[in-house]
């Protein structure tokens, strides 16, 4: 259209030479994510689900899988490198001026470095998590983010890193009937579990420009996919 216009304004064509285009574009997708009551029903039957697997290994990813949904959830972090890649030392608390405490993660995502804050119940997972390694298990969590240590988070117990995760949910969702929702075609997976987090933090009135910069996104982005949820 703009090089159309421009012959139009210098009268190489007449307008009824030129065709009509138009941009039928496909509609804003909804976002699959996941309701309360379904992320409940996630928690609740992952707690059982880890301790089910035909080996050791099995165990050991699904046990995993149940604290990193958790993580995800409760943080808004992209599933994959950004998530993937953390490690103790990027694990810190941030106290305001009220002298109150809150967990610190810094990650590296499209955006670049930034730093979030847990929700407060992410401690309880990542102790689970720390609970697995002899070398760390027996310091207190505040010993364990002084350590600062060069070591990922989300291993599984033998110390491995694994890329089973996303196989692993999409076979617990299948299993519990929860790949599809009612308000999306598309199979839900691990990166649902961050349009869950916006899509609970916009419902409990979050301010959407600290959204924005939790999330690694802009406004426009969420305003673009959430805007059913901001007034």
């Amino acid at each position: 259209n703009k090089v159309f216009q421009i012959a139009l304004d210098n009268h190489f064509v007449v307008k009824s030479q030129l065709p009509v285009l138009r941009n039928n574009g496909k509609k804003n997708a909804v976002r699959p994510s996941f309701t309360i009551s379904e992320y409940r029903s996630i928690v609740r039957r992952l707690r059982d689900w880890t301790k089910t697997g035909h080996t050791g290994k099995t165990r050991m990813i699904r046990e995993l899988l149940r604290d990193y949904v958790l993580l995800l959830a409760n943080t808004g972090i992209r599933h994959g490198t950004e998530s993937l890649n953390i490690k103790w030392k990027h694990i810190e608390w941030f106290e305001n001026a009220n002298h109150e405490k809150f967990l610190q993660i810094t990650v590296s995502g499209k955006t670049g470095n930034r730093q979030l804050i847990a929700r407060h119940s992410v401690v309880n997972h990542l102790k689970r998590i720390q609970s697995r390694f002899e070398n760390i298990a027996d310091m207190s969590f505040d010993e364990l983010i002084k350590a600062r240590l060069d070591e990922y988070v989300f291993r599984t117990s033998d110390g491995q890193r694994t890329n089973q995760l996303d196989r692993s949910f999409n076979k617990f969702l299948r299993e519990n009937d929860l790949l599809f929702g009612s308000t999306s075609e598309t199979g839900r997976s691990l990166y649902s579990l961050r349009h869950f987090y916006a899509t609970m933090q916009l419902q409990r009135g979050r301010n959407i420009h600290h959204l924005a910069r939790q999330m690694g996104t802009s406004v426009k982005m969420l305003e673009k996919h959430y805007s059913k949820l901001t007034p």
